[in-house]
């Protein structure tokens, strides 16, 4: 009987524990049709803490075209200077098909934007297929006239994407972005601060073909440079 009450104590303890847990992704209130992310204090060297990277890819596009490392999608999409540029995409992205992800992994970019607008975003995870609004996990700075950034899944406008409508994003500003996948939890910081968190319960998965990484644009003034892979290990 006393192993029955301590299994049950256990139990308990691990539910609790595993709620605490998925209130980091999904504590916030709904305006509209995206939650409104409170971030909590945590540390990109704190969730990698233990874990081992390994580095998949890295391009500098320290070159004149892009090459066979890319797949142009449609749009306009070139190298200028060292860095890829969109002027104008219409959500036709650049597709990485050097490499694919791993469900598990870090990924690191440089953004800015030279509209006064913003909006730069890319998505990870994806099928690398066309989609009007999004592929695999969307990550959108300043969208919406740098009213609105986000993390949705599969669709821009998903009813359970996560949102932050109090940051404003400042044109030509360059801004690290990371981030970080371990199964369903996904975080993204931006300048070394977590920005927005999301929690899928049926997460994406590399062998369902949702592996791929790409830049995508609307009609900004987009700029990207600085992209890193690394799976978790």
């Amino acid at each position: 009987m006393r192993y029955l009450v301590l299994l049950g104590v256990c139990v308990v303890l691990c539910g609790a524990c595993k709620k605490e847990d998925d209130a980091f992704f999904t504590k916030g209130k709904r305006v509209e049709t995206g939650l409104i992310w409170e971030k909590s204090p945590v540390t990109a060297d704190a969730l990698l803490a233990g874990k081992h990277l390994r580095l998949l890819f890295s391009d500098d596009f320290t070159r004149e075209e892009l090459g066979p490392d890319w797949q142009v999608q449609g749009g306009e999409w070139r190298i200028v200077e060292g860095t890829v540029l969109s002027p104008r995409a219409n959500n036709r992205n650049l597709v990485l098909t050097a490499v694919t992800l791993p469900d598990d992994a870090v990924i690191e970019l440089t953004v800015w934007s030279k509209s006064p607008f913003v909006d730069v975003k890319f998505n990870a995870w994806g099928d690398g297929k066309i989609h009007d609004h999004g592929d695999g996990y969307s990550f959108i700075l300043g969208g919406w006239k740098n009213r609105i950034s986000v993390i949705s899944r599969l669709h821009e406008h998903e009813k359970n994407r996560v949102e932050d409508r109090a940051t404003r994003l400042k044109p030509e500003e360059r801004y690290r972005v990371k981030v970080i996948r371990i199964g369903g939890k996904i975080w993204w910081f931006v300048n070394d601060e977590i920005f927005l968190a999301y929690l899928d319960p049926k997460p994406l998965s590399a062998t369902a073909g949702y592996r791929y990484l790409s830049l995508a644009n609307w009609e900004s003034e987009a700029f990207f440079d600085e992209v890193r892979i690394f799976a978790i290990e």
